[in-house]
């Protein structure tokens, strides 16, 4: 697993509605940092699952969004 330094991160999920599309969502990850832009994309059938944590240097806890 990498771990990337980023300035900018954006997220966008797109549900697939058009007639037979290759997969029900396409995921959009793309970052910048100062000596790069990143993109990365992952379809999936099942609907993504969201989760927002925060960790206090001990445990971490799951936040309502």
């Amino acid at each position: 697993m990498a771990i990337t330094q980023a300035n900018i991160v954006e997220i966008e999920i797109q549900k697939q509605t058009m007639e037979n599309p290759g997969s029900n969502y396409l995921i959009l990850i793309k970052s910048e940092s100062d000596r790069n832009k990143l993109l990365k994309i992952i379809t999936t059938n099942k609907k993504p699952i969201i989760r927002f944590t925060q960790d206090n240097g001990s445990i971490v806890t799951e936040q309502k969004n």
